[in-house]
């Protein structure tokens, strides 16, 4: 196992990070104490309308020797020497404020008793008041001056509208809106020119915010948008809901705006991301029209904690994401495999800047490579085991019929098994709403990859073997989003295969975050599927892209439909006929209860018969064999195999 590890670690970051850190609070620590050796002599001199002693003055400097470190000490207490300058706010001044208000009380205690010192005696305790709060006032303002500086600056130019500066309006008057108007004017970068807000809240509209304007509500976007020439909305609202989120887009398009972009979710910026860098064109997903799914994080994490997780097409689109969400748990390690070199050195170099301290293993292996896979469990000896392995493009498969079944039938056969031996804990195939009804090589191949793990569960108790089953994922390699989004580019023309044609689709990881809850569930059940929502007619989907492009459908960019492509189906099922669901305690996932069920034996005899066809290249016989195995029952399955 050790020489499949990959260590990772970021000592240099640590050590370019920490003298930053340090130099920091030292100019934080100078100033401050500059501050308060003339709020002293400010006090005094207000105290006694600016006739100083040469006995106070004397003893400014055993003043300052007490003064001085209870001050520093309670701005230490508070960590007000480690705030980020240009990120000092309301919390920060807050701090100052407690501190400087128990530094008070600690001076005044000292102070007293210290009486009996002369240079204690006869201080008025008028003077160590005015001292704090001109030094508290001079701290806070040395805090927040750079921030000052930077906001007035970025106020100067965006009041300068150069040429190619983008007029924007914010829909979206809350914390991410004002957060936005923030980030442009401290960046004074001059590729937007915020011209105000437009929200919903009644309460908001007619005020100010950050010297923009409230201009009104949902209806005032036409008027607003002509009235401020605006040529930009974006939708700062990370919450909003997807049914309304269509609504506002509509709501923009109706006013003639040709761009709008969106700002995604506070998690991917309130963590030190910037804002202006978040903010991205609206994709489908944005508008899929369903709410996130309730996801069992703290069974997750305890579930996850201290595990070795092996995903075979660990670079895949699925196996990659799998990783991803893997590395936020505590795993032990994480063991990715895959053929395609490229994409895992891209996930590796991906997890060493967003995760460095996941402990992640790649292994370049080919699943059907018995002896590879072999060695490589028992090196890792993983106790869960995702596979996500194999081939899911249905025109190309039904042109290479062999392929399908020597990836998606013996490869599968060949990690199960490779598990079964290593004694993992889980093993999880991941299956596809095609297998349900196949009409296509690959929806048979796997569903005879379900017919494998449910023979191979019957037989041992030592691993438990599940298949989860679910249709399109939205933002994978070579799904069909993509490929409509680059005709689009193109001008088009969009062919969608016909009129009627639907597909079911979720986001990757609402379907990766759901695969991995199901080794939680206490079933002896070993199919299970996922939610997938209402489907979705791919015209409509094609025509709100277009859309989406600021173009019109038919008059910008033609549809056409060629007709069904072989191993296509106009709609796509996620169970048989058969079949019976029923639900579990996870949100969007239903364990699949069916009558088909195979021996050991009888699928042994039909694999080989398989392995035979793949050897001489007979697609036809293959073709005939996935077809009758894939649709047979237990007791045709028999007759097949012989």
């Amino acid at each position: 196992m050790s020489e499949l590890f990959v260590a990772r670690s970021q000592p240099m970051l640590l050590s370019r990070l920490r003298p930053t850190t340090t130099v920091r609070a030292l100019v934080f620590l100078a100033g401050d104490l500059l501050i308060w050796g003339g709020s002293l002599w400010a006090a005094l001199l207000i105290r006694f309308d600016g006739r100083l002693s040469a006995e106070y003055i004397t003893s400014m400097p055993l003043l300052l020797l007490v003064l001085l470190p209870v001050k520093a000490a309670w701005h230490h207490h508070y960590r007000l020497y480690h705030v980020v300058w240009r990120a000092v706010g309301l919390r920060d001044l807050i701090a100052l404020a407690k501190a400087n208000f128990l530094a008070l009380l600690t001076i005044g205690a000292v102070t007293w008793a210290l009486r009996s010192i002369p240079a204690f005696e006869g201080v008025p305790r008028s003077v160590l008041l005015l001292d704090v709060i001109l030094g508290a006032c001079g701290v806070g303002a040395f805090r927040i001056a750079r921030r000052g500086w930077q906001a007035q600056r970025g106020a100067f130019r965006s009041r300068r509208i150069l040429p190619r500066t983008t007029r924007l309006l914010i829909y979206g008057a809350g914390a991410a809106g004002m957060r936005i108007a923030e980030a442009i004017e401290e960046s004074g970068q001059e590729t937007y020119h915020p011209v105000g807000f437009v929200d919903d809240d009644f309460a908001k509209q007619g005020s100010y915010i950050n010297g923009l304007r409230v201009f009104g509500g949902r209806a005032s976007l036409p008027r607003v948008v002509k009235e401020h020439r605006v040529e930009e909305v974006l939708i700062a609202i990370p919450s909003a809901h997807p049914a309304a989120l269509r609504e506002i887009i509509e709501a923009a398009r109706q006013a003639g705006m040709l761009r709008i972009k969106v700002l995604p979710g506070l998690h991917e910026w309130l963590a030190g991301r910037d804002p202006l860098k978040a903010v991205r064109e609206i994709n489908p997903q944005d508008l899929l029209g369903r709410p996130p799914a309730r996801i069992q994080y703290d069974a997750l994490r305890t579930y996850l904690a201290g595990k070795r997780v092996l995903v075979t097409g660990g670079a895949g689109s699925i196996g990659s994401e799998l990783v991803r969400q893997l590395s936020r748990f505590d795993v032990q390690q994480i063991i990715a495999v895959d053929m395609n070199e490229t994409g895992l050195f891209e996930l590796e170099q991906e997890l060493n800047r967003e995760s460095p301290h996941t402990r992640l293993a790649t292994a370049i292996s080919d699943v059907r490579d018995t002896t590879k896979i072999n060695w490589l469990l028992r090196q890792t000896r993983p106790h869960l085991l995702f596979h996500a392995a194999g081939y899911k493009h249905v025109p190309m498969m039904e042109r290479h019929v062999e392929e399908a079944v020597k990836a998606n039938v013996f490869g599968t056969l060949t990690v199960a098994e490779a598990a079964l031996h290593c004694e993992v804990e889980t093993f999880v195939f991941i299956s596809s709403d095609k297998a349900a009804n196949p009409t296509s090589v690959m929806g048979a191949t796997k569903r005879v990859g379900e017919l494998i793990i449910h023979a191979l569960g019957e037989k041992t108790d030592a691993t438990r073997f599940l298949c989860v089953r679910f249709g399109n994922v939205l933002g994978s390699r070579g799904s069909i989003v993509p490929i409509l989004q680059e005709q689009i580019r193109k001008g088009g023309p969009v062919t969608v295969t016909h009129p009627q044609m639907d597909r079911y689709f979720m986001t990757i990881a609402e379907a990766v975050l759901l695969v991995l809850q199901t080794p939680l569930l206490v079933t002896r059940g070993t199919l299970f599927m996922l939610d997938m929502g209402d489907p979705v007619r791919i015209v409509d989907l094609v025509r709100e892209l277009i859309s989406l492009s600021g173009l019109e459908a038919d008059r910008d960019i033609p549809i056409v439909f060629p007709g069904v492509r072989p191993g296509e189906n106009l709609h796509e099922d996620l169970v048989r006929p058969d079949e019976r669901v029923l639900s579990t305690v996870f949100d969007r996932i239903f364990e699949v209860h069916t009558p088909r069920v195979i021996n050991e034996a009888t699928l042994r005899d039909t694999l080989n018969r398989l392995d035979r066809c793949v050897q001489v290249m007979d697609s036809k016989e293959l073709r005939s064999m996935l077809t009758s195995l894939a649709h047979a029952s237990a007791a045709e399955v028999l007759a097949v195999s012989g």
